[in-house]
């Protein structure tokens, strides 16, 4: 097992990764050839429980948060998109300013979406107001936000990372079945990965006032669970969570079963960076000690 720091060392020492912010950051060479087989693996899993995927757009409108209930649940996160204002002399401003990055600042119109700090939500957005028939089972992926000040760390929590999701509607043994089935996936991925994991009973941090009641009920209902993988020194990270929603996202975006109630829902979720990581500090930076898996198409 190598360090967690004496990877991000040598990553940046060989130009593999570099930091444009903190939390933002680029890959190239031999890890980001990783980071794509890792994607083309978790993509697999992914395609093979769901009937459809999506592609998606990068932002969520104000009102799909809204109906989530994210504003009350993760408002510390949130990242919005805006744009320069139309008004020519205020782009002549920027144009002719010392210091455009500075003025800018002054010139942005107030932000009308945010960027998505889960691709799950646009699943629900997408179906909603509709009557699901038959469980629905859809994957997307999407690179979300969330800003997360001291705690951002290169791979380990980033403001913008990559997420893949596989996502079910439908009634609660459709998402009871789901659930079951990614275990015995990511089981499957983590052997391919060669990555010791263990499943953990979680919360999500909720925002105060009301993060001590609802990350409680979630213990209590096991409504969550993450995909834990050793990094040495004592620490663990999610590299993937199984979440059940019960009946939050139906009745949030009228989604009806044939018989009038509310539709259940859950999701998968894989973070592809740190999966990258997790496989990094478990196998070293030697391609010639990957999973053979993560090396068939780079003949080693």
């Amino acid at each position: 097992m190598t360090p967690v720091e004496e990877v991000l060392d040598a990553l940046r020492c060989s130009g593999q990764l570099w930091e444009v912010a903190p939390g933002l950051v680029g890959l190239r060479g031999p890890a980001l050839h990783l980071l794509q087989r890792i994607e083309e693996r978790v993509a697999v899993l992914a395609r093979g429980a769901a009937e459809e995927e999506w592609r998606v757009p990068p932002a969520l409108s104000f009102d799909s948060l809204a109906r989530s209930q994210y504003f009350a649940s993760f408002p510390q996160w949130l990242t919005v998109a805006s744009h320069l204002s139309a008004d020519p002399a205020v782009l002549e401003r920027v144009a002719a300013a010392e210091d455009p990055g500075l003025e800018v600042r002054e010139a942005v119109t107030p932000p009308k979406v945010a960027l998505a700090p889960a691709v799950c939500y646009h699943a629900y957005a997408g179906l909603s107001e509709r009557t699901i028939d038959a469980g629905r089972r859809i994957t997307l992926q999407s690179t979300c936000w969330r800003h997360e000040g001291e705690r951002l760390c290169p791979l380990e929590r980033g403001w913008a990372f990559t997420m893949r999701e596989v996502v079910c509607v439908g009634a609660p043994e459709d998402v009871a079945r789901f659930l079951e089935q990614g275990l015995t996936r990511i089981a499957g991925l983590a052997g391919e990965l060669g990555l010791s994991i263990r499943l953990e009973e979680a919360s999500d941090p909720f925002f105060a006032p009301t993060a001590r009641g609802r990350a409680l009920l979630q213990r209590v209902k096991g409504l969550k669970r993450e995909v834990m993988v050793p990094l040495g020194g004592g620490r663990d990270l999610a590299v993937a969570s199984l979440n059940d929603h019960e009946v939050h996202f139906g009745e949030a975006f009228h989604l009806r079963l044939p018989g009038g109630e509310p539709a259940s829902s859950a999701c998968v979720a894989f973070g592809l960076e740190r999966l990258l990581l997790a496989v990094l500090v478990q196998h070293g930076l030697d391609a010639a000690a990957w999973p053979a898996a993560l090396r068939e198409e780079e003949g080693a």
